[in-house]
């Protein structure tokens, strides 16, 4: 599983204008893992 931030810095998590956040609380609320591949 890779989830890819294409943008400037260290960190995506509140800066992704929801594309990661939406991924990384369903990974870690439900055990939902995001689509292989995929780039915010």
């Amino acid at each position: 599983m890779l989830l890819t931030f294409e943008g400037n810095g260290h960190t995506a998590y509140g800066r992704s204008g929801g594309c990661i956040e939406e991924q990384v609380d369903a990974y870690l609320l439900d055990g939902t893992t995001p689509e292989d591949g995929l780039r915010c």
